[in-house]
């Protein structure tokens, strides 16, 4: 039996199983999809089952228009639906499927799909398994309107495949890139079984928070030495393996993740609250981007809260560019000096003010820990004790075989 799920709007993650052969979709009460916002028509749309068996999608007349795969679609006028396609029907995006699995009828030459493990606005994540290998990896499907745009193509290609050659421990390795059999791009990558940082919003200890930010900031200066800016950091892009060890995902890729916000025209990149100034303002970002980034992800990761928040997301980007977060120190009393210092000066609206490279930050906070949590005393002298008990042992050792 067919679903829609909402992947981004105001009822992310809300399934609707599509029972008979019509379903409606709209604001008022008794729809089988409800989606009640003020941009959504009190009946908007219907998903039907066409003579030939075929689902297919038709707009009602609404006010607001519908839109398939980010086109909009006459009125009146029936649209066939494929697995995987998104619906915009007012503030909600909804994905297509088939079937209750979940799973897209394509082909990915090599694997095998298991599983859905995430979606979003440039695609979904899936769960497969190599058909030659059995390795376990995850893929990312393109959705299938980016296709048609060449630019962008192009462009995934390029760093998709700059990415591959990446290899640091503290990255999510990208296998290869390559297209499905409905067009669609994908690239695959390492799976990472474990959580993302965006669970872990003040529920880490200091020393955890700190060994985590030098991994990531150790990738990140390891990238930018080659030319390769994430654009895009953010709590929700760096897991956390079983063993506590942080991978950066999307790395190379995220610049392709358009998440357009309209500000006096403009077209941004990026997540708001973890925007820096200049992504904000449309300018040209540099490995400085990152590092503000950075410094937002783990305000948060210290504090529990982002460092800035509003009501919508150009709210949040103006704050970005006009006003300076609280101190950290005020909003995790609990955070050493040394290290909140490191955290707010990443947050510099100026790039020119902060740490000038990502191997500089790493060093900052590996020196600001140290002086932090230096080693127990007492532990150093136990330490001391037991050298020189095992010195004297040897000595004596020593002196009863060659006397």
């Amino acid at each position: 039996m067919a679903k829609l799920k909402i992947i981004d709007g105001p009822g992310a993650g809300t399934e609707f199983i599509l029972e008979g052969k019509n379903s409606r979709i709209g604001r008022q009460a008794g729809c089988a999809v409800r989606l009640p916002d003020s941009k959504t028509s009190r009946t908007h749309a219907d998903v039907f089952l066409d003579p030939a068996g075929r689902y297919c999608l038709v707009d009602l007349g609404s006010s607001n228009g519908t839109r398939l795969n980010d086109a909009r679609i006459p009125r009146h006028k029936p649209r066939p639906l494929s697995s995987g396609d998104i619906l915009r029907i007012g503030r909600n995006r909804l994905r297509f499927f088939a079937d209750e699995g979940g799973l897209p009828d394509i082909d990915i030459p090599g694997y095998v799909l298991e599983d859905i493990l995430a979606e979003g606005g440039m695609g979904s994540i899936y769960r497969a398994r190599d058909r030659r290998t059995g390795q376990a990896a995850a893929i990312k499907v393109l959705h299938p309107a980016y296709a048609g745009q060449e630019e962008f193509v192009g462009r995934f290609i390029q760093e998709a495949r700059a990415a591959a050659r990446l290899a640091h421990p503290n990255i999510v390795k990208v296998y290869k890139v390559g297209r499905t059999s409905n067009g669609s791009y994908y690239f695959s990558m390492e799976l990472i079984r474990g959580t993302t940082l965006g669970h872990c919003g003040g529920e880490l200890s200091v020393p955890d928070a700190a060994g985590i930010f030098i991994g990531i900031a150790d990738a990140l200066d390891y990238a930018h030495r080659r030319g390769i800016i994430h654009r895009d950091i953010k709590p929700d892009n760096i897991m956390l393996d079983p063993d506590g060890e942080p991978k950066i995902m999307d790395l190379g890729i995220a610049i392709l993740d358009r998440r357009e916000i309209s500000q006096t025209g403009r077209r941004v990149l990026g997540t708001p609250h973890y925007m820096s100034p200049e992504q904000a303002s449309g300018k040209n970002v540099t490995a400085a981007t990152d590092i503000y980034s950075l410094g937002a992800t783990f305000y948060f990761v210290f504090s529990g809260r982002p460092p800035f928040d509003a009501g919508t997301p150009e709210a949040i980007m103006v704050k970005h560019v006009r006003e300076a977060p609280q101190p950290l120190s005020e909003a995790a009393p609990g955070v050493p000096p040394e290290i909140a210092g490191i955290i707010d000066r990443a947050l510099s609206k100026d790039p020119g003010r902060r740490q000038p490279t990502a191997g500089k930050l790493r060093n900052s906070m590996i020196k600001a820990l140290r002086k932090s949590h230096p080693p127990a005393p007492g532990r150093d002298r136990g330490l001391l004790a037991g050298l020189a008990a095992l010195i004297g042992l040897a000595l004596l050792i020593g002196w009863l075989v060659f006397r």
